[in-house]
Protein backbone atom coordinates (compact mmCIF):
# COMPACT_ATOMS: atom_id res chain seq x y z
CA UNK A 1 0.00 0.00 0.00
CA UNK A 2 1.09 3.57 -0.61
CA UNK A 3 -0.36 6.94 0.35
CA UNK A 4 -2.02 9.04 -2.32
CA UNK A 5 -3.77 12.40 -2.07
CA UNK A 6 -6.93 14.06 -3.27
CA UNK A 7 -7.72 17.74 -3.61
CA UNK A 8 -10.85 19.74 -4.33
CA UNK A 9 -11.50 23.26 -5.55
CA UNK A 10 -14.78 25.03 -6.13
CA UNK A 11 -15.42 27.07 -9.23
CA UNK A 12 -17.01 30.49 -9.53
CA UNK A 13 -19.77 31.85 -11.70
CA UNK A 14 -17.75 34.51 -13.45
CA UNK A 15 -16.71 37.45 -11.33
CA UNK A 16 -18.99 39.69 -9.32
CA UNK A 17 -16.82 42.71 -10.17
CA UNK A 18 -13.74 42.80 -12.39
CA UNK A 19 -11.55 45.46 -13.92
CA UNK A 20 -8.62 47.77 -13.23
CA UNK A 21 -8.37 50.55 -10.67
CA UNK A 22 -5.23 52.71 -10.54
CA UNK A 23 -3.37 50.26 -12.79
CA UNK A 24 -4.15 47.30 -10.50
CA UNK A 25 -6.20 44.52 -12.11
CA UNK A 26 -8.66 42.88 -9.72
CA UNK A 27 -11.64 40.59 -9.56
CA UNK A 28 -14.17 39.66 -6.88
CA UNK A 29 -14.97 35.97 -6.62
CA UNK A 30 -18.35 34.41 -5.93
CA UNK A 31 -17.65 30.71 -5.21
CA UNK A 32 -20.24 28.12 -6.22
CA UNK A 33 -20.75 24.47 -5.31
CA UNK A 34 -19.62 23.10 -8.67
CA UNK A 35 -15.98 22.11 -8.60
CA UNK A 36 -13.00 19.96 -9.58
CA UNK A 37 -11.51 16.96 -7.79
CA UNK A 38 -7.95 15.77 -8.39
CA UNK A 39 -6.20 12.58 -7.27
CA UNK A 40 -2.43 12.21 -7.14
CA UNK A 41 -0.46 8.97 -6.71
CA UNK A 42 3.27 9.56 -6.08
CA UNK A 43 5.71 7.86 -8.43
CA UNK A 44 9.43 7.26 -8.59
CA UNK A 45 10.64 9.88 -11.12
CA UNK A 46 10.16 13.62 -11.63
CA UNK A 47 7.50 13.42 -14.35
CA UNK A 48 3.79 13.96 -13.75
CA UNK A 49 1.39 12.03 -15.99
CA UNK A 50 -2.13 13.46 -16.17
CA UNK A 51 -5.50 11.95 -17.12
CA UNK A 52 -7.35 13.11 -19.12
CA UNK A 53 -4.26 14.05 -21.11
CA UNK A 54 -5.61 17.44 -22.23
CA UNK A 55 -5.57 18.79 -18.66
CA UNK A 56 -2.12 20.27 -19.29
CA UNK A 57 -2.46 23.15 -16.82
CA UNK A 58 -3.24 20.69 -14.04
CA UNK A 59 -0.17 18.70 -15.05
CA UNK A 60 2.02 21.80 -14.85
CA UNK A 61 0.51 22.73 -11.48
CA UNK A 62 1.23 19.29 -10.04
CA UNK A 63 4.77 19.41 -11.39
CA UNK A 64 5.40 22.81 -9.81
CA UNK A 65 3.90 21.60 -6.53
CA UNK A 66 6.20 18.57 -6.51
CA UNK A 67 9.19 20.82 -7.11
CA UNK A 68 8.13 23.22 -4.35
CA UNK A 69 7.87 20.31 -1.94
CA UNK A 70 11.10 18.73 -3.28
CA UNK A 71 9.25 15.51 -4.00
CA UNK A 72 9.05 13.21 -7.05
CA UNK A 73 6.21 13.27 -9.55
CA UNK A 74 3.48 10.74 -10.09
CA UNK A 75 0.09 10.16 -11.67
CA UNK A 76 -2.60 12.84 -11.58
CA UNK A 77 -6.27 12.39 -12.50
CA UNK A 78 -8.83 15.16 -12.87
CA UNK A 79 -12.61 14.96 -12.55
CA UNK A 80 -14.66 18.13 -12.97
CA UNK A 81 -18.21 19.30 -13.60
CA UNK A 82 -17.10 22.84 -14.52
CA UNK A 83 -17.43 23.56 -18.25
CA UNK A 84 -14.23 24.68 -19.97
CA UNK A 85 -13.75 28.17 -21.38
CA UNK A 86 -16.97 29.66 -20.00
CA UNK A 87 -15.47 31.94 -17.33
CA UNK A 88 -16.30 29.66 -14.39
CA UNK A 89 -12.71 29.06 -13.21
CA UNK A 90 -12.34 25.62 -14.78
CA UNK A 91 -8.58 25.99 -15.26
CA UNK A 92 -8.04 27.63 -11.88
CA UNK A 93 -10.03 24.88 -10.17
CA UNK A 94 -7.97 22.22 -11.96
CA UNK A 95 -4.77 23.93 -10.86
CA UNK A 96 -5.80 24.44 -7.24
CA UNK A 97 -7.23 20.93 -6.83
CA UNK A 98 -4.07 19.43 -8.33
CA UNK A 99 -1.76 21.36 -6.01
CA UNK A 100 -3.84 20.31 -3.02
CA UNK A 101 -3.79 16.67 -4.12
CA UNK A 102 0.00 16.67 -4.41
CA UNK A 103 0.39 18.34 -1.02
CA UNK A 104 -2.01 15.85 0.58
CA UNK A 105 -0.18 12.88 -0.91
CA UNK A 106 3.00 14.03 0.79
CA UNK A 107 1.29 14.90 4.07
CA UNK A 108 1.44 18.65 3.60
CA UNK A 109 -1.06 21.50 3.55
CA UNK A 110 -0.16 24.59 1.55
CA UNK A 111 -1.46 28.04 2.43
CA UNK A 112 -3.77 29.66 -0.13
CA UNK A 113 -1.15 32.36 -0.68
CA UNK A 114 1.42 29.75 -1.75
CA UNK A 115 -1.11 28.02 -3.99
CA UNK A 116 -1.85 31.42 -5.55
CA UNK A 117 1.84 32.01 -6.24
CA UNK A 118 2.15 28.65 -7.97
CA UNK A 119 -1.05 29.22 -9.96
CA UNK A 120 0.15 32.65 -11.13
CA UNK A 121 3.15 30.98 -12.79
CA UNK A 122 0.74 29.16 -15.11
CA UNK A 123 -1.93 31.73 -16.00
CA UNK A 124 -4.05 34.51 -14.46
CA UNK A 125 -6.02 32.93 -11.64
CA UNK A 126 -9.57 33.32 -10.35
CA UNK A 127 -8.77 33.29 -6.63
CA UNK A 128 -10.58 30.01 -5.94
CA UNK A 129 -7.84 28.87 -3.54
CA UNK A 130 -9.63 31.05 -0.99
CA UNK A 131 -12.95 29.59 0.25
CA UNK A 132 -14.62 32.93 0.92
CA UNK A 133 -15.28 35.89 -1.31
CA UNK A 134 -12.09 37.79 -2.04
CA UNK A 135 -10.82 40.73 -4.03
CA UNK A 136 -7.91 39.23 -5.91
CA UNK A 137 -5.17 40.38 -8.28
CA UNK A 138 -5.35 37.65 -10.93
CA UNK A 139 -2.13 38.24 -12.88
CA UNK A 140 0.34 38.11 -9.96
CA UNK A 141 -1.87 35.96 -7.74
CA UNK A 142 -2.08 38.44 -4.86
CA UNK A 143 -4.86 38.60 -2.28
CA UNK A 144 -6.12 42.18 -2.07
CA UNK A 145 -9.00 41.78 0.39
CA UNK A 146 -10.52 38.83 2.24
CA UNK A 147 -14.27 39.07 2.73
CA UNK A 148 -16.80 36.80 4.49
CA UNK A 149 -18.15 33.66 2.87
CA UNK A 150 -20.74 34.23 0.19
CA UNK A 151 -24.29 34.65 1.48
CA UNK A 152 -26.86 31.96 0.75
CA UNK A 153 -27.90 32.78 -2.81
CA UNK A 154 -28.81 31.21 -6.13
CA UNK A 155 -27.47 32.23 -9.52
CA UNK A 156 -29.71 31.60 -12.51
CA UNK A 157 -26.99 31.19 -15.06
CA UNK A 158 -26.69 30.83 -18.82
CA UNK A 159 -23.60 28.93 -19.99
CA UNK A 160 -23.25 30.55 -23.39
CA UNK A 161 -21.88 29.09 -26.58
CA UNK A 162 -18.19 29.31 -27.44
CA UNK A 163 -15.02 29.39 -25.36
CA UNK A 164 -12.71 32.13 -24.13
CA UNK A 165 -8.97 31.70 -23.50
CA UNK A 166 -8.35 33.46 -20.18
CA UNK A 167 -4.63 34.05 -20.71
CA UNK A 168 -5.15 35.59 -24.16
CA UNK A 169 -8.01 37.71 -22.83
CA UNK A 170 -5.79 39.29 -20.18
CA UNK A 171 -3.03 39.93 -22.72
CA UNK A 172 -5.35 41.69 -25.17
CA UNK A 173 -7.46 43.62 -22.66
CA UNK A 174 -8.16 47.26 -23.54
CA UNK A 175 -7.36 49.95 -20.96
CA UNK A 176 -10.17 51.19 -18.72
CA UNK A 177 -11.12 54.86 -18.98
CA UNK A 178 -11.01 57.06 -15.85
CA UNK A 179 -14.81 57.13 -15.80
CA UNK A 180 -14.99 53.33 -15.98
CA UNK A 181 -12.46 53.00 -13.17
CA UNK A 182 -14.54 55.35 -11.03
CA UNK A 183 -17.63 53.20 -11.58
CA UNK A 184 -15.69 50.02 -10.84
CA UNK A 185 -14.43 51.56 -7.60
CA UNK A 186 -18.06 52.29 -6.71
CA UNK A 187 -19.02 48.70 -7.55
CA UNK A 188 -16.16 47.39 -5.42
CA UNK A 189 -17.30 49.47 -2.43
CA UNK A 190 -20.89 48.32 -2.87
CA UNK A 191 -19.82 44.68 -3.12
CA UNK A 192 -17.63 44.93 -0.03
CA UNK A 193 -20.42 46.48 2.06
CA UNK A 194 -22.96 43.96 0.79
CA UNK A 195 -20.65 41.01 1.50
CA UNK A 196 -20.19 42.01 5.12
CA UNK A 197 -23.94 42.67 5.45
CA UNK A 198 -24.82 39.35 3.71
CA UNK A 199 -26.92 41.47 1.36
CA UNK A 200 -27.60 39.49 -1.81
CA UNK A 201 -29.40 42.40 -3.44
CA UNK A 202 -26.45 44.72 -2.85
CA UNK A 203 -24.07 42.20 -4.38
CA UNK A 204 -26.28 41.97 -7.46
CA UNK A 205 -26.35 45.74 -7.87
CA UNK A 206 -22.55 45.86 -7.73
CA UNK A 207 -22.42 43.08 -10.31
CA UNK A 208 -24.76 45.04 -12.58
CA UNK A 209 -22.43 48.05 -12.58
CA UNK A 210 -19.48 45.84 -13.48
CA UNK A 211 -21.49 44.15 -16.25
CA UNK A 212 -22.41 47.56 -17.69
CA UNK A 213 -18.75 48.57 -17.81
CA UNK A 214 -17.96 45.28 -19.49
CA UNK A 215 -20.64 45.86 -22.12
CA UNK A 216 -19.36 49.39 -22.80
CA UNK A 217 -16.00 47.83 -23.60
CA UNK A 218 -17.59 45.19 -25.85
CA UNK A 219 -20.83 46.64 -27.26
CA UNK A 220 -21.08 43.80 -29.78
CA UNK A 221 -22.02 41.39 -26.98
CA UNK A 222 -25.76 41.36 -27.62
CA UNK A 223 -26.44 38.61 -25.09
CA UNK A 224 -24.93 40.71 -22.30
CA UNK A 225 -26.86 43.75 -23.53
CA UNK A 226 -30.15 41.86 -23.22
CA UNK A 227 -29.20 40.49 -19.80
CA UNK A 228 -28.51 44.02 -18.58
CA UNK A 229 -31.74 45.38 -20.08
CA UNK A 230 -33.83 42.74 -18.29
CA UNK A 231 -31.97 43.41 -15.04
CA UNK A 232 -32.96 47.06 -15.14
CA UNK A 233 -36.53 46.23 -16.14
CA UNK A 234 -37.10 43.77 -13.29
CA UNK A 235 -34.64 44.95 -10.66
CA UNK A 236 -32.53 41.78 -10.85
CA UNK A 237 -28.92 41.58 -9.70
CA UNK A 238 -26.33 40.48 -12.25
CA UNK A 239 -23.26 38.28 -12.13
CA UNK A 240 -21.33 37.57 -15.31
CA UNK A 241 -18.08 36.15 -16.62
CA UNK A 242 -15.91 39.05 -17.74
CA UNK A 243 -13.63 36.67 -19.67
CA UNK A 244 -16.11 34.00 -20.62
CA UNK A 245 -19.60 33.26 -21.87
CA UNK A 246 -21.47 32.71 -18.57
CA UNK A 247 -24.22 35.26 -17.89
CA UNK A 248 -26.61 35.22 -14.98
CA UNK A 249 -28.78 36.78 -12.31
CA UNK A 250 -28.19 36.68 -8.56
CA UNK A 251 -31.15 36.01 -6.26
CA UNK A 252 -31.83 35.48 -2.57
CA UNK A 253 -33.66 32.23 -1.70
CA UNK A 254 -36.87 34.10 -0.86
CA UNK A 255 -37.09 35.15 -4.52
CA UNK A 256 -38.44 31.67 -5.28
CA UNK A 257 -41.74 32.78 -3.74
CA UNK A 258 -42.05 35.84 -5.99
CA UNK A 259 -41.58 33.88 -9.18
CA UNK A 260 -38.59 36.01 -10.19
CA UNK A 261 -36.23 33.04 -10.42
CA UNK A 262 -38.53 31.13 -12.75
CA UNK A 263 -39.04 34.29 -14.82
CA UNK A 264 -35.27 34.79 -15.15
CA UNK A 265 -34.86 31.18 -16.24
CA UNK A 266 -37.49 31.58 -18.94
CA UNK A 267 -35.82 34.71 -20.24
CA UNK A 268 -32.32 33.18 -20.38
CA UNK A 269 -33.67 30.09 -22.18
CA UNK A 270 -35.40 32.35 -24.71
CA UNK A 271 -31.98 33.61 -25.80
CA UNK A 272 -31.20 30.15 -27.25
CA UNK A 273 -27.52 30.60 -26.43
CA UNK A 274 -26.86 27.53 -24.28
CA UNK A 275 -28.12 25.63 -21.24
CA UNK A 276 -29.46 27.37 -18.13
CA UNK A 277 -28.76 26.09 -14.62
CA UNK A 278 -29.25 27.11 -11.01
CA UNK A 279 -25.96 27.52 -9.15
CA UNK A 280 -25.90 27.76 -5.37
CA UNK A 281 -23.20 29.81 -3.69
CA UNK A 282 -20.63 28.05 -1.51
CA UNK A 283 -21.58 29.23 1.97
CA UNK A 284 -19.89 26.79 4.36
CA UNK A 285 -16.50 25.24 4.95
CA UNK A 286 -15.77 21.86 3.43
CA UNK A 287 -12.86 19.45 3.17
CA UNK A 288 -10.53 20.42 0.34
CA UNK A 289 -7.86 17.71 0.56
CA UNK A 290 -7.03 14.38 2.16
CA UNK A 291 -5.15 11.10 1.85
CA UNK A 292 -6.20 7.67 0.69
CA UNK A 293 -4.37 4.38 0.28
CA UNK A 294 -3.81 2.51 -2.96
CA UNK A 295 -2.44 -0.95 -3.53
CA UNK A 296 0.97 -0.89 -5.19
CA UNK A 297 -0.24 -2.97 -8.13
CA UNK A 298 -3.18 -0.56 -8.57
CA UNK A 299 -0.88 2.45 -8.85
CA UNK A 300 1.31 0.61 -11.34
CA UNK A 301 -1.74 -0.24 -13.44
CA UNK A 302 -3.20 3.26 -13.52
CA UNK A 303 -2.09 4.01 -17.08
CA UNK A 304 -3.54 0.80 -18.48
CA UNK A 305 -6.95 1.46 -16.95
CA UNK A 306 -7.08 5.10 -18.04
CA UNK A 307 -6.15 4.19 -21.57
CA UNK A 308 -8.68 1.34 -21.78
Amino acid sequence: MKQAGWGFSSGTFGELVQGVIDETPFLVTIPIRWGTRAKFIPGENQDVVVYPRHRKKAQIAATLACRALKKPGGTLSISSVIPIGKGMASSSADIVASIRAVAAAYGRTLLPSMIARIAAQIEPSDGVMYPQMVAFEPVKGILLEKWPRAPHAVIVGLIGHGRVNTALHHQSRKPYSPAQQTRLAQALRMAREAAYAHDVGGLGKAGLISAEVQWERNPHDQILAQVIEQAHQHGWGVVTAHSGTARGYLFAPHDFRSGAIAQAERFLRSLHNGPVFRFWTLTRSMATQGQFSVALEDSQGQEDRHEA
